[in-house]
């Protein structure tokens, strides 16, 4: 089972340390099932990638420097705007408001909020969950929380949630093997937030996994790591897109009509499975 590949081709910008963590508890993840099926595999990578942003976000933040974000995430947590207010740029004073008595960590004047915010892939939360992980995995998280964040503990903590956590009577990974995104979505999630991207990087990294390779449908709107291989292939076949930022913007669009018009492809500024074809070969 190739997780190299499937790790790249869920997130083709995942640090190195990344696949080097996953490779060196390679057989204690397998323990929990993890590796039993490639399905299992591509859903605990995709589910990865999303939640820790690429697995280039291992600690929350919760720096917010706009109340209408703060109230997007955590609105249910303030009396109104003005109360939101009180808590940007302050990312301990928002944790320890947010997070607090529940979970099983103090009150606010504890610290436990921010003590305990999310860190690892999957985005562990709580003094309970660091408790109950640890313990699962043999790492003592409650008294260190920050070895949550390490790439080890991260893919050995995403493997016992996925392998311990249950919805409607399955594990993650039970729903993993009939291939249900959704289910296993709110499992990590607790809602359906980001299925789409989530959806893509699980299919993505299954392919890789069955030795295939698959690439997503995209439109002027989405952004990301697929959309910069979208503008790398467009400037190499004469085609330049603009800055290759990752974002499907009017310049894209544009270069991406043309590239279909001379392909003889409908312009429909969407990159489809024909599209991707008349842009091989990709860049690597």
């Amino acid at each position: 089972m190739d997780l190299t590949s499937a790790v790249r081709a869920a997130a083709p910008d995942a640090p190195n340390k990344v696949i080097e963590g996953l490779d060196a508890i390679r057989d204690q993840i397998a323990a929990q099932g993890a590796l039993d099926t490639d399905l299992r595999a591509a859903h605990m990578i995709g589910q990865c990638a999303h939640e820790s942003l690429r697995f280039t976000l291992v600690t929350e933040s919760l720096f917010y420097t706009s109340v209408d974000r703060v109230m997007a995430v955590f609105g249910r947590h303030f009396r109104d705007r003005a109360h939101a207010r009180q808590f940007l740029r302050n990312s301990a004073k928002l944790a320890n408001h947010v997070y607090a008595n529940r979970m099983g960590n103090g009150g606010p004047r504890s610290g436990d909020g921010f003590r305990f915010r999310g860190r690892g892939y999957l985005q562990l939360t709580g003094r309970d969950n660091y408790r109950t992980f640890g313990r699962r995995i043999g790492i003592d998280l409650e008294a260190d929380p920050d070895k949550a964040a390490e790439p080890t503990a991260a893919w050995l903590i995403a493997a016992s949630y996925l392998a311990n956590r249950k919805r409607g009577g399955k594990t993650a990974f039970q729903w993993a093997d009939e291939n249900n995104v959704e289910a296993v979505t709110k499992i990590v999630n607790g809602g359906l937030h980001g299925l789409a991207d989530r959806r893509n990087r699980t299919a993505r990294a299954l392919a890789a996994l069955r030795g295939e390779r698959t690439l997503p449908q995209l439109r002027k709107g989405d952004d990301g790591d697929m959309v910069v291989l979208l503008q790398r292939a467009l400037a190499a076949k004469g085609f330049p897109p603009g800055a290759l930022d990752g974002d499907f913007g009017a310049k894209t669009e544009r270069a991406l009509k043309s590239l279909q018009a001379a392909a003889g492809l409908g312009a429909d500024g969407i990159v489809g499975k024909n599209t991707w074809k008349a842009l091989s070969p990709l860049p690597s």
